[in-house]
């Protein structure tokens, strides 16, 4: 069985980011790039923030990817950011 993807979007200035979130086990990509991996630390700690907020449990039972495009990179950081919360906001309403 294919595990369902949902897709979520936001944008932030000329940035734009999808963000796809499927049953998994904690894996974090950003133009197919781990998110460990992705520089400046800024932008890192920007697009971590939903992250912390939801904790652990919800984190380790999905894997998101993150297509962002335009603009600079915090403005990507904040469009997937922004992106990323509406994902885990709506993966954590339809499995409650």
């Amino acid at each position: 069985m294919i595990p369902k993807t949902v897709i979520y979007f936001a944008s932030r200035k000329t940035s734009s980011a999808h963000v796809y979130i499927t049953k998994g086990n904690g894996k974090v990509r950003i133009n197919n790039i781990p998110l460990e991996m992705i520089e400046p630390e800024a932008s890192r700690e920007v697009i971590l923030a939903p992250l912390e907020i939801v904790g652990d449990e919800v984190r380790e039972k999905v894997d998101i990817s993150i297509r962002v495009r335009g603009g600079g990179f915090m403005g990507q950081a904040y469009a997937s950011a922004t992106a990323m919360s509406r994902a885990l906001t709506g993966w954590t309403k339809s499995k409650k």
